[in-house]
């Protein structure tokens, strides 16, 4: 039986896919291009089109995740644990960080789409980041009324997909970010750029590992503050604009070199 949360997330993705279709034959499409998306045809508008069509992908994942776990119904609850009754819920939950980091992203892909594709493919690798991180989140938080009983369940759900999928995307995130601040500064400005930043994380590293007792909560606010401080410094970076590298010789030969301009 399909659940109420997926009759909605479903009808809300059939009217993205009309939307896209609709966009796609009043910006020039061919007649069978957007509805095979592409693949008999012209779409149009590229943008619009990619833009609806994975808003209606991302309404279907929401879709089958709610009727996955059955709009975390207590009767259902009940059945897979094996259970008489469902654990009583929990109704007050801690403050999220969330919407914090979706803010953040929704801010990137504004910029990007003016600034530069960098920032906008950042910000959206943060928004995916933060639907599911937040899906997951709330859908923990509501599994019991012990709290240690639903931060287990969920470290067991997406601990082996959260730790490498994000780590990947944390990783490329903060490079692209660093090389955008990099090729802004000047020459002897990135040198200085560079060694200041691995002073202050091998000094965050080496406070950290000395007082193994300082909460975990703690640890997180450090590492988020510094990835909001690096993401808004590439951005700003990017901006701004790359230095001038201007070439040398002529001919395009390869002993061609390159000079950096330092400004």
């Amino acid at each position: 039986m399909l659940t109420t949360g997926f009759r909605l997330w479903f009808g809300l993705c059939m009217a993205a896919v009309m939307a896209a279709v609709f966009a796609g034959y009043t910006s020039g499409a061919t007649e069978t291009g957007p509805i095979s998306v592409g693949w008999k045809g012209g779409i149009g508008n590229h943008v619009s089109y990619v833009i609806i069509l994975s808003a209606a992908a991302g309404l279907a994942l929401v879709g089958l995740m709610a009727v996955a776990f059955r709009d975390a119904d207590a009767e259902a609850q009940a059945e897979v644990l094996g259970m008489d009754e469902a654990p009583e819920t929990q109704a007050v939950v801690g403050n999220s960080l969330w919407p914090i980091f979706g803010a953040l992203g929704i801010g990137a892909v504004a910029v990007g789409l003016v600034v530069h594709p960098a920032i906008f493919v950042i910000g959206l690798c943060i928004l995916v980041a933060v639907g599911v991180e937040w899906t997951m989140t709330n859908w923990s938080e509501k599994v019991s009324g012990d709290t240690e009983a639903n931060a287990v369940a969920r470290e067991n759900l997406m601990r082996p997909i959260e730790i490498p999928v994000l780590g990947t995307i944390g990783i490329g995130v903060l490079v692209l970010a660093v090389s955008r601040v990099l090729l802004t500064s000047s020459v002897n400005g990135a040198v200085v750029v560079a060694t200041i930043a691995g002073l202050v994380v091998f000094g965050g590293a080496m406070t950290v590992s000395r007082r193994p007792e300082m909460p975990r909560r703690a640890v997180r606010s450090i590492l988020f503050v510094g990835c909001v401080v690096v993401l808004l410094a590439g951005i700003l970076s990017a901006v701004n604009g790359e230095r001038e590298f201007h070439q040398i010789g002529g001919g395009g030969s390869d002993d061609d070199t390159q000079v950096e301009t330092d400004h």
